[in-house]
């Protein structure tokens, strides 16, 4: 199975969409809403495309990147694409972002950043990361 979080109107042959208004049955939600209605272990992608800026930093950020974890095969990816707020305008002009997004925002997930608090953040591992238009950045998760 794979998982388009966020997808909007955008259908993906093979992809089941979790949005709160796009989405069907029980996956029509907000990704914060968890547990999603499946199982541990049994997605083999996730995506994300201009939809975790939407979701609040903290506990909720936390929450979503928790239960894409939980929910991907070991070795599955989860691709996130966000504004980054790297000085470009796009991350911050949309009025509806509630969350902002540097190449750092990602090490606190893959341990590269280690808090002096335990947040209960579980570790994925960096696969790739890319800047593309100056301003959007491009993370691939594994799960270990």
């Amino acid at each position: 199975m794979k998982i388009d979080i966020g997808a909007g109107k955008i259908d993906r042959a093979g992809w089941t969409k979790l949005d709160p208004v796009h989405g069907r049955g029980e996956w029509q939600r907000k990704a914060e809403e968890t547990p999603w209605p499946i199982g541990d272990n049994e997605v083999e992608e996730l995506r994300a495309s201009h939809v975790m800026e939407h979701i609040l930093a903290g506990q909720d950020r936390i929450k979503v990147m928790n239960e894409a974890h939980r929910v991907l095969q070991p070795g599955g990816t989860f691709e996130i694409i966000v504004p980054l707020f790297n000085g470009e305008w796009q991350a911050i002009a949309d009025p509806t972002h509630v969350s902002y997004w540097v190449e750092e925002s990602f090490f606190y997930f893959d341990n590269r950043i280690t808090p002096n608090a335990d947040y209960g953040i579980r570790v994925w591992q960096t696969e790739s990361f890319t800047v593309h238009m100056g301003y959007e950045g491009h993370w691939i998760g594994r799960k270990p």
